[in-house]
């Protein structure tokens, strides 16, 4: 068994090392990115659009640094209203119209499991990111105001800080909901996506100058169908591995038992052990009485040495001297042996009959010494046997 032990888990260290790989392989093969950086060039083509509260009547203030390779723009928030803001936004335009004259276009953004970008603010800010996306039970195609917008902050400061947004994990704004619908109305689709847009918070900093830079915006999706693959070719992997185990397991479970039988015999048939050598006729006596009389349930120390008449203490010690057991370790021995050799060659008894036949009344406490002795519970002993005789045909 220490062959089968040693190759088992060797075989173990390889499939963990080929699975890790696997999975590490699928797994990142799953993942595609879309930059939207530079914007002209860009799958999902976009248009820039920055405002500010100067359209409600404030007077905060904004200029952007213009750049096809990031976002870079610096604001001012003055706090003549309840709620000053700037924001930037990249509004999705049609593809294939000319980049002079951009039409607004809603994207099918669904597939986008994240959008990740590096962002850095001076000073320290609290910043909202916000998704534009058609609600066909409340929004007009030419009313902004009225999608809905699912939101989520992010902190930022003086140094680049890499971001990733999960696109499903949202959240609309209760006072957009109190306004458009109820607040129980928290689901949202990006099937048809307005603009994705990097705007302040309440916690912004007020009378302050202010900048934002953003690099490497780019959306991920996923593909299931790789992960979905990988898992198929994992599960074949160790099914295969564990239909193997189990095979060789059997066989060399099998090997094993077969080895103990061919030493263990001879303490079945009295003739073949050495008492030839023997002039002690106690010793014969005791050796002759307990291979004849092991089937016997009640058969015990006591008994045996008022049959033989040789007290309980030397008993012990002839049994030491000649078997090198103690008694009940030799008559478990002789009944566990005769059990192997019925489960082996008559496959018409059942576990507990064997057990009954080779002197244990409890056929729990057979099973418990059997399995000790052999390695395996006696039914599985025997779904070995049986099953080593198909493959032989």
């Amino acid at each position: 068994m220490l062959g089968f032990y040693k190759r088992t888990a060797l075989a173990l260290l390889i499939i963990l090392l080929l699975s890790s790989f696997i999975a590490f392989e699928c797994f990142y093969q799953s993942k595609h990115q879309t930059p939207l950086l530079p914007a002209e060039q860009s799958d999902i083509p976009w248009r820039a659009v920055i405002s500010s509260d100067q359209d409600d009547g404030g007077r905060s203030t904004y200029s952007v640094k213009e750049s096809s390779y990031n976002i870079d723009y610096d604001f001012w928030l003055h706090d003549g209203l309840q709620y000053p803001y700037v924001s930037f936004a990249t509004r999705f335009t049609q593809p294939g119209v000319d980049a002079a004259s951009p039409v607004d276009h809603h994207v099918d953004l669904s597939s986008y499991t994240e959008v990740k970008f590096k962002i850095k603010c001076n000073p320290a800010n609290i910043m909202m990111f916000t998704a534009f996306s058609f609600d066909e039970k409340v929004s007009t195609f030419d009313n902004l105001l009225t999608y809905r917008i699912p939101s989520v902050y992010f902190a930022c400061d003086r140094n680049w800080t890499e971001i990733e947004i999960d696109l499903n994990k949202l959240e609309t704004p209760e006072w957009w909901l109190r306004k458009h619908a109820n607040l129980a109305s928290r689901d949202y689709s990006l099937k048809q996506t307005a603009s994705f847009t990097f705007g302040n918070s309440i916690q912004s900093p007020l009378l302050t100058k202010s900048n934002v830079a953003i690099d490497d915006l780019v959306l991920e999706s996923q593909s299931w169908a790789k992960i979905t693959l990988g898992t198929f070719l994992l599960f074949i992997i160790w099914g295969s591995f564990v239909f193997w185990v189990f095979k060789h397991y059997a066989q060399a479970l099998t090997a094993d038992v077969k080895a103990r039988l061919q030493k263990d015999i001879p303490l079945i048939a009295y003739q073949q052990l050495s008492i030839e050598s023997h002039k002690d006729k106690e010793r014969s006596a005791l050796l002759k009485y307990m291979v004849t009389e092991y089937q016997n349930p009640h058969l015990d120390l006591e008994t045996v040495s008022q049959q033989v008449g040789i007290n309980k203490t030397k008993v012990n010690d002839i049994l030491k001297e000649e078997i090198g057991l103690t008694f009940n370790a030799y008559l478990n021995k002789l009944r566990l042996t005769e059990a192997a050799r019925l489960l082996s060659e008559n496959n018409d008894m059942n576990v507990a009959e064997v057990a009954f036949s080779v002197g244990y009344n409890n056929a729990s406490y057979f099973n418990r010494l059997f399995k000790i002795e052999y390695g395996c519970a006696p039914k599985a002993f025997k779904s070995l046997k049986l099953n080593q005789e198909s493959e032989a045909k």
